[in-house]
């Protein structure tokens, strides 16, 4: 017989541990001696056995305190205890029982008792742990946010957690019946057909997708979908793994949304520098007006240019402000604000601070606010029809840790689909009322990038009283977690 169990086998008599020994031989146990108490707890949490055959009457510390010890010990409380004892009294077994044994052997032992019962409470105990171990994993597996679910033959979904419930939209139990990809195939498209002709063997040289196209009330969804196949008593199982990667496509495609923007809006202008070689050049003869006229066209394209890179520079460099001088004191916004006007020839802006911040501090920089301030401030003034906006700024408390910041302009309206996207690198609010810019679409970027980055949050809207846009900023105060 295998079998590759470790017992431990604690007794201070030689002649009791070589007849245990004698008569296990055959049962093929991994055997450990102890000799006492202290060496039986030692040898114990070293070994962490499947079972110990603990003696009773044993000096300087008997089998009751030995027991007891072990149960102390979270590492060996669960491993089972025979007692071996000469004593047949009701006393001392109740003895035993309150010290924590999970069986008694009356010395001298029985050769097919003692197999019997260790064989029992060892394959009782492996279907304990078992149970424990099935718990604390479908526990662990209700606490991920990714999908997880066991199918059986004919797609039946056997186990499924929360998460997998809530993507697959399964309510109840009986939803289970309907098998894998006819519960899929109600909510989303899988892409690419051809890597789920296999289904549901694994695919290895393809990713598959489940992907929920976009709504006007919700945005796409995608899962990518693995799947590992093994088996289970003769039976083909397939745990299959669902996890949300909307995120990461989206990143995936304003990086290339954004590489073909930057291409576009620099080409124009870096066409517009060829120029050069002909008015150095010795082959072409050109007046003073011509000359003059294409000058004045380098030298535009020249400050697009630099106006453009440095726009790019600064959001690729817009996180790093969140390192430089962490917080900036409400005390010193008006004279940041006043500045910044004047910078930007504004007429009229009014500010409102509630009285209970001015001795308040922000989890922000210095730079970092002044650059979210000149982009709203700077957009307020373009989307003016007359470029003079009256622009109302207002500081007030969100809760205990936050502040809002609003800044109010009488502009102009936003086309609702416009709103949600005003965030995204590259996109341009302008050509919904003048068609080609001359900006790159970053400034209200880098300003979710900078707000975010912070633990804060940015919203724009409507107004409802007047024509006009109001972005508001959330950001946190100092000392507040």
């Amino acid at each position: 017989m295998n079998n590759n169990s470790c017992l431990l086998i604690v007794d201070d008599e030689e002649h009791v541990r070589d007849t245990l020994e004698l008569l296990l031989a055959a049962e093929n146990y991994q055997l450990a001696f102890a000799t006492n108490g202290q060496e039986a707890l030692k040898t114990a949490e070293d070994l962490l056995p499947d079972l110990i055959l603990l003696d009773v009457m044993m000096p300087v510390m008997d089998g009751y305190e030995v027991c007891e010890r072990l149960r102390a010990n979270p590492k060996l409380a669960e491993v089972p205890i025979i007692m071996l004892t000469a004593l047949d009294d009701r006393e001392s077994r109740l003895r035993g029982i309150k010290a924590g044994a999970d069986d008694f052997l009356t010395k001298p032992v029985d050769r097919v008792e003692l197999r019997a019962r260790i064989h029992t409470i060892i394959r009782l105990n492996r279907y304990r742990r078992l149970l424990t171990e099935r718990s604390r994993f479908e526990w662990a597996i209700e606490q991920f946010d990714d999908g997880f679910l066991l199918l059986g033959d004919g797609d039946v979904m056997r186990n499924i957690n929360s998460a997998a419930r809530l993507y697959l939209g399964i309510v109840k139990d009986g939803d289970l019946a309907d098998g894998f990809l006819q519960q899929v195939d109600k909510r989303y498209k899988r892409e690419p057909t051809a890597a789920w002709e296999s289904w549901p063997s694994p695919d290895e040289k393809s990713q598959r997708y489940l992907v929920r196209p976009e709504t006007r009330s919700e945005p796409p969804l995608w899962l990518q979908v693995d799947v590992r196949e093994f088996s289970n008593g003769g039976a083909t199982e397939q745990l299959v793994h669902l996890r949300d990667v909307s995120e990461h496509m989206l990143l995936q495609w304003q990086m290339w949304s954004f590489q073909m923007q930057v291409s576009h809006k620099l080409r124009t202008p870096l066409n517009a520098l060829t120029i050069l070689p002909m008015l150095t050049g010795k082959k072409m003869e050109l007046s003073s007006e011509e000359t003059q006229s294409m000058l004045e066209v380098v030298q535009e394209a020249t400050e697009r240019l630099q106006k453009q890179i440095l726009e790019i520079l600064q959001y690729v460099d817009a996180s790093q402000l969140l390192k430089l001088n962490t917080s900036f004191s409400l005390s010193e916004f008006p004279s940041l604000l006043s500045a910044l006007q004047g910078e930007l020839e504004l007429e009229t802006v009014t500010l409102s601070i509630d009285n209970s911040l001015p001795e308040k501090t922000l989890v922000f920089s210095k730079q970092g606010l002044e650059l979210v301030l000149r982009e709203l401030l700077g957009n307020a003034q373009k989307f003016h029809p007359q470029q003079s906006p009256q622009i109302e700024l207002e500081i007030k408390p969100a809760d205990a840790q936050t502040i809002i910041l609003s800044v109010s302009d009488n502009g102009r309206h936003l086309p609702s689909e416009v709103l949600t996207k005003v965030w995204m690198p590259y996109f341009q609010a302008e050509k919904c009322f003048s068609g080609e810019v001359k900006g790159m679409g970053l400034g209200l970027a880098m300003v979710a990038r900078l707000v975010w980055g912070s633990g804060g949050n940015c919203r724009l809207y409507n107004r409802d009283d007047q024509p006009g846009i109001r972005v508001e900023v959330t950001l946190p105060l100092v000392g507040n977690g």
